[in-house]
């Protein structure tokens, strides 16, 4: 467990490292030295995460939730929330600026993990929490942010996958949560229109079509080898190329060796997250590791299915990898709460368990548990 959890830390600083490079390509020298900084914030968001016991989590989860719920607030009032493209999304803070949206994603899959990893096994959906990820979730809708929305939503769903909760429920839930994603598609006209222009893309090229036709010529002009990391994308134009079609760049520059080892060390991160949540030393981290390697490796296919033209355009950005400091903030706390949490996991396999009662009911009697393995709530 000690080289896979090294081994993860290590992939996702080699894709942030790849970044650097794409979105130097992409952007020029005018912001290398901000992602630079970027990077630096993100490492140490790691080692901080790491040395935080999952446990200490209850206590700064609530905090946590506290102060995203008010940055979300702040974001959408004139004159101090950053408005670009018509959306309300960005805090700005002197040198630098804040993306509260990015936060909401951790901060419902640490809220809800150490919620449900209180209940009884076989227990109805906690209301509450479910209410308190929910409001999230629609202020992040209301700036609007349709694609960390709905981020934010499969980490809840997967941190509730992994909890002992009703399983007629999670079904239920998730048959919701599946309708009301796809209502809010086909509601809005301009999600509406990017659906139906990924089922015809051609049809309306010179259009809403442009961006993902765009980058397919890139990715097919990038061929076996590609044309060279760092060229800086010298082949067919392709708008948010640094954010959400960074992977058009990879496959451009890259070519296919690239993009098959982008999708290699993403499914590293996905198998290394789940072997996590499988081996967690107590329900609530293992809920929280499944809803975090949920967030991330769902991002990541959607960004990655979209620059090929497999999913529809949700304006994901790829983790680790396009530009954008909170993501990056994000993406490597993520991945330190996970080395804590096989590292926690280890110690506790460490420990040799007492000596049980030849007669379990005496365990009982005297304040002790009947199965002392099952572990509730950290």
């Amino acid at each position: 467990m000690s080289s896979l959890r090294a081994n993860l830390f290590l992939v996702a600083l080699g894709l942030s490292l790849l970044g650097l490079v794409m979105v130097y390509s992409a952007v020029g020298t005018s912001i290398l030295f901000v992602r630079i900084g970027h990077m630096v914030l993100g490492v140490a968001a790691f080692f901080v995460t790491s040395r935080v016991r999952y446990t200490a989590w209850r206590k700064y989860a609530p905090a946590l939730y506290l102060v995203v719920l008010v940055g979300l607030v702040l974001v959408l009032i004139p004159g101090i929330g950053s408005q670009i493209n018509g959306a309300r999304r960005w805090l700005d803070l002197g040198p630098m600026s804040i993306q509260p949206a990015e936060l909401a994603k951790l901060a419902a899959v640490l809220v809800l993990g150490c919620a449900v990893a209180r209940l009884p096994r076989g227990s109805k959906l906690p209301l509450k929490p479910l209410l308190a990820v929910g409001v999230l979730f629609a202020l992040v809708l209301v700036e609007p942010d349709f694609g960390t929305s709905v981020v934010l939503l499969v980490g809840a769903a997967g941190t509730l996958w992994a909890s002992e909760i009703r399983t007629r429920d999670l079904v239920l839930s998730g048959l919701v949560g599946s309708v009301a994603v796809a209502g809010m598609m086909v509601l809005e006209p301009y999600r509406r229109e990017r659906f139906l222009t990924f089922l015809d893309p051609w049809a309306a090229a010179d259009g809403s079509g442009y961006q993902i036709v765009q980058s397919m010529v890139a990715i097919k002009a990038g061929g076996f080898f590609g044309s060279g990391a760092g060229s800086g994308g010298d082949g067919p134009y392709v708008p948010e190329l640094g954010t959400d079609m960074i992977f058009a760049l990879i496959g451009e520059e890259l070519g296919l060796i690239g993009m098959v080892a982008v999708i290699a060390a993403f499914g590293f991160i996905a198998l290394a997250g789940l072997k996590i949540a499988l081996n967690a030393p107590s329900v609530m981290a293992r809920c929280v590791a499944a809803g975090l390697t949920t967030m991330l490796t769902v991002q990541a296919v959607f960004n990655i299915g979209a620059a090929m033209v497999v999913l529809p355009l949700a304006g994901m950005t790829l983790p680790f990898v396009s530009y954008g400091g909170s993501s990056l903030l994000v993406c490597f706390a993520a991945v330190g709460i996970l080395y804590r949490i096989s590292e926690d996991s280890e110690r506790a396999r460490e420990i040799k368990p007492r000596k049980r009662s030849a007669n379990p009911d005496s365990r009982r009697r005297h304040g002790g548990t009947r199965y002392p393995r099952a572990v509730r709530g950290g």
